[in-house]
């Protein structure tokens, strides 16, 4: 996601430079890339050897594993976080975007799900998604505007998250069977990664501030999800319920957008065929 948002501001003219333990093969020579540990305590003093200012610090870097014994998340995404934010403040940074997640509100208890949404995180991961939004809500200034962007379910290409959206795709790809829990009816909102990204550009250009839900705005079944794949790639995949139960069938995520699309003029261009397609192509 994080290579993706890069692009897309590179490729509106911003100078972007890339910092992440990994160097990226994916993104053009013009962005320079520095190899940092937001989680290492030079991290800050290393960074601004190479960034003497800058304009916004875009913050997409984060440990994704949800086991509870995993330090690792601590100190990536609680630890790295509040450095990052140093960071911002040491290259006079005006704007601080935080990719954020819905994780942090646990399952939806309101709808349609809106930022006000009680936050109850149910894993370790989503406890340091929240522990991030908080320090980035205090971080909001008149010398710094600072915005967290909960993400709802990322798609599309670039991405190699073994969710089920990539497991359907890739079966579909290969005429594999694809295999429902349940019913099915489990409702997630599928945003496409060129979205996000294009969201983060709308936002800087913006003196928005706050919390904002970042999705497409439309529920998809997960039965719905097998039968886009299927008919969008021509698929002979058959569609097969398991017969084991699953416990989250009555859980539905129509979340609401309607305040990124007041605040900074957001509106999703990418439906979900068309991730799935450009997904599929990237694939094979």
């Amino acid at each position: 996601m994080s290579a993706g948002i890069a692009r897309h501001l590179h490729d509106q003219g911003h100078t972007v430079i890339g910092v992440s333990r990994r160097r990226s093969d994916i993104l053009p020579e013009a962005i320079a890339q520095l190899g940092l540990d937001i989680g290492a305590p030079d991290v800050i003093q290393c960074a601004t050897e190479g960034i003497v200012a800058c304009d916004a610090v875009v913050h997409a870097a984060a440990c994704l594993d949800e086991s509870s014994d995993c330090t690792e998340t601590s100190r990536v995404n609680c630890l790295g976080t509040h450095q990052t934010l140093m960071l911002a403040q040491a290259t006079k940074a005006a704007r601080f975007v935080y990719i954020s997640s819905l994780s942090v509100l646990g399952a939806p208890q309101e709808h349609p799900v809106t930022e006000t949404h009680p936050v109850a995180p149910g894993t370790a991961y989503a406890a340091s998604k929240l522990y991030g939004e908080l320090l980035t809500t205090q971080a909001d200034s008149t010398r710094m505007r600072a915005v967290s962007f909960r993400i709802s379910s990322p798609v599309g290409p670039g991405l190699a998250y073994k969710r089920i959206f990539r497991v359907f795709v890739e079966n579909a790809v290969h005429n594999k069977p694809i295999v429902l829990h349940g019913s099915g009816t489990r409702k997630q909102d599928y945003i496409d990664v060129r979205d996000i990204a294009a969201a983060t550009a709308a936002v800087l250009s913006s003196s928005a501030s706050g919390i904002f839900n970042i999705g497409a705005g439309v529920p998809v079944s997960n039965l719905e999800l097998a039968q886009c794949c299927v008919k969008t790639l021509h698929s002979h995949s058959e569609i097969i319920f398991s017969g084991k139960d699953a416990l989250d069938d009555a859980v539905v995520w129509d979340i609401t957008i309607d305040k990124a699309a007041k605040r900074f003029g957001y509106a999703p261009q990418y439906p979900l065929r068309t991730s799935i397609l450009d997904a599929a192509t990237e694939m094979r």
